[in-house]
């Protein structure tokens, strides 16, 4: 068994400043809401400034504004840039460094391209796009800014774009006319045609250009349920365009993701009409044609020579190994750079000793290095239980912003610096909570290792209620997360944050189970085939572990879950009595009207057999199927909205719990999808969930 201090706490503990105990009160869902959440920093092409996305959200207002920052490298100065009201989002430095883009809704509901200077001043509105634009990226000459539109693949220029927005806006008829075999995902429907497509934008005349009509591309665009920033990038000398498209004939028959390359030429903004070009400058080529799975995220080098991408292997498989690969163009040929590490990579950039990325491990986010020379991978950001998220560095690497995080404090913005004489320096540079965070009550925090399923080492994180006296009995409550390849990592929580639930006085406990990312593929697929056996086995010898410490009342044990943690709700509902109420949110109850799901394609995988198959085999891991044996008194929750565990299961569960005699209630959002997003529900949720475990295991120690 493992146990670890949280010496982060300490270090940002000194830094905030200390106040008297009777200030601070216990961890609140309005502090929550009150956190000034920090997105990716975006370091400068000199390392001494940080562009940074900060939203705040208002309870009041139930909605959010988000604003631009800058802060120095030297942790000296954190000053406001673009602060119009509404959303102003991700900023991109131009590779000179005088400029930063970034888009805004302030001249209207589009999402317009805005470019300002880091010493500040007015905002200089770029484009003037019929559509929203996002995932903005620079060309190294600075003349052009790229990013990603939703549009049609028939309407070729502003106006016929505009003419079908407007046709389908005042049709009366809303019904939808659906081939695809993905037509929505997690809350957003797919079924109206659009798809996200790279648009270039002159900086000077703000002239605009579909870059996939251009090159007489229009059979492909990019990842429809994932267009971001990440999914293309420029050569250097701005000749080519690469991207992530899905070569699939139907969006959801199949899945396999693949790296093209498209030439772009010198003159996108010539005066001919796009609609009017007879011939495209050449055709995309697929250069991941040897993998049948999916490759995505390239990257160019600085030489333009290379290209780094991700790649899995695994058709149907969200939870397969992201490797990190290099594309040589002298010889045609990818390479795995990332065989010794077996942990999914993530965000990934080139600098001159190699590349940058992140990967999960056990329990935390850290940031690694590729060194090209030597072909080894080192750790950077270990040096404290934190999680490390979002880098972003200089060409040299030698100044690295990125985002920290832990269980107790909000995400941070550090620097990780070399001096020349090659000295390594960690500071913090932002200040952004620390005030919000001061004014915290919180319990402590534990990780530790059990004996789990397989007799094999399973981590769990224990949260104690502020104030916790071991001479006494306390509640346990069971945290069961989702996934169920995913993992409670370290990282400071927004919706499930552990601190919060422990405030009312209550010992948390939260096994990251068998199927959890971070541990290593074969932990990870340790459950395909069986999605409810070996987790179920770690939650029970989770709750023994906790039963054995002399402050647990075992009388007084509930178990809370959302997504595949509430599917394990109804499981154990459905399998023992031990626990005194349950919680759950946005739970998979029933796998055969699970087909009503956004994603069908592949769930033979994880299940053993398709839905046409071995019904037995999916009964045997459907809690649909273990009704009769339902005691527990159960909080049921659910979103209209959520297109992955549709609200139906949530009402078959609830049904079912009402019919038995089972005590339960029903908590609907009729505005809200996989998740409680908007900050007036989020208060209610928690206030339900609360309520709930007052009402059937009380909260505190045993009164004597």
């Amino acid at each position: 068994m493992k146990r670890r201090s949280s010496l982060l706490f300490v270090l940002l503990a000194a830094v905030s400043g200390a106040q008297a105990q009777s200030s601070k009160h216990p961890l609140t869902i309005e502090d929550l809401w009150k956190v000034q959440r920090v997105g990716k920093p975006a370091v400068s092409p000199d390392g001494k400034w940080a562009a940074v996305e900060v939203t705040t959200f208002s309870m009041e207002e139930n909605d959010s504004t988000s604003a631009i920052w800058l802060l120095s490298t030297d942790g000296k100065v954190q000053k406001a840039l673009v602060t119009a009201k509404g959303k102003n989002s991700g900023p991109a430095w131009s590779h000179d460094g005088k400029k930063i883009a970034f888009v805004s809704k302030r001249s209207g509901d589009i999402a317009q391209i805005y470019t300002v200077g880091p010493e500040g001043g007015e905002a200089v509105q770029v484009s003037h796009l019929p559509m929203s634009a996002s995932g903005l990226k620079w060309s190294h000459d600075g003349k052009t800014i790229y990013c990603i539109v939703n549009t049609w693949p028939d309407t070729p220029d502003d106006e016929s774009y505009k003419k079908r927005e407007k046709e389908k806006k005042d049709d009366k008829v809303k019904a939808m006319i659906i081939d695809d075999a993905l037509f929505r995902y997690w809350d957003n429907w797919l079924s109206d045609g659009k798809r996200p497509v790279i648009f270039a934008v002159d900086v000077e005349s703000g002239k605009h250009q579909n870059m996939f009509w251009f090159s007489n591309v229009r059979a492909l665009y990019l990842p429809v349920t994932t267009a971001s920033a990440e999914s293309y990038d420029i050569s250097p000398d701005g000749t080519e365009l690469c991207f992530t498209a899905d070569s699939t004939k139907e969006i959801g028959s199949d899945t396999n993701l693949d790296i093209y390359v498209m030439d772009v030429g010198l003159d996108l903004f010539a005066s001919v009409p796009v609609k009017l070009r007879k011939q495209p400058l050449s055709l995309p080529r697929n250069i991941t044609t040897d993998n049948i799975a999916s490759d995505f995220n390239p990257v160019y080098s600085p030489d333009g020579k290379r290209i780094a991408y991700l790649r899995q292997t695994i058709k149907f498989f969200y939870a397969d190994r992201a490797r990190l690969m290099v594309w040589n163009r002298d010889t045609g040929k990818s390479e795995e750079i990332s065989g010794n590490l077996d942990r999914t990579c993530d965000t990934h950039q080139w600098i001159a000793a190699g590349l940058l990325f992140g990967a999960e491990d056990k329990g935390y986010h850290r940031i690694y290095r590729y060194e090209s020379d030597n072909r080894s991978i080192t750790c950077l950001t270990k040096q404290y239980n934190a999680s490390d998220t979002a880098p972003s560095a200089t060409a040299d690497g030698k100044t690295m912003v990125f985002l920290k995080s832990t269980f107790d404090f909000p995400p941070q913005v550090w620097c990780r610096q070399q001096t020349a004489r090659g000295d390594v320096n960690f500071r913090r540079i932002d200040t952004f909570n620390d005030k919000l965070r001061s004014e915290w009550d919180l319990g402590t925090l534990k990780e530790i290792y059990y004996q789990g399923a397989d007799k094999e080492d399973v981590q769990m994180w224990i949260v104690y209620p502020p104030g916790f006296d071991s001479t006494k009995k306390w509640p346990l409550l069971m945290v069961v997360h989702g996934g169920p390849h995913n993992a409670i990592p370290s990282d400071f929580h927004f919706r499930w944050n552990l601190h919060l639930l422990a405030a009312k006085g209550y010992v948390v406990a939260c096994p990251n189970f068998h199927g959890s990312s971070g541990f290593g593929q074969k932990y990870t697929d340790s459950i395909t085939g069986d999605m409810a056996t070996k987790p179920f086995i770690d939650v029970m010898k989770a709750t023994d572990f906790m039963e054995r410490l002399p402050y647990i009342d075992k009388n007084r044990m509930a178990a809370a879950g959302a997504s595949y943690g509430g599917y394990m709700m109804s499981w154990l509902n459905g399998h023992t009595d031990r626990f005194k109420a349950m919680v759950c949110h946005a739970g998979v109850y029933n796998w055969h009207s699970m087909m009503a799901s956004d994603v069908v394609r592949g769930r033979e995988r994880p299940l053993g057999a398709p839905p046409w198959g071995d019904l037995t085999k999916i009964d045997k891991q459907s809690p649909q199927r273990f009704a009769a044996n339902f005691k527990t008194p159960t909080l049921v929750m659910h979103g209209e909205k959520d297109f992955r565990v549709p609200v139906t299961q949530g009402f078959e569960y609830y049904n079912t719990l009402r019919m038995k005699g089972v005590p339960t209630r029903l908590v609907y959002f009729p505005d809200e999808n996989h998740w409680v997003l908007k900050p007036q529900n989020s208060r209610l949720w928690m206030r339900e969930f609360f309520a709930w475990l007052e009402k059937y295991v009380g909260s505190g120690p045993t009164k004597e």
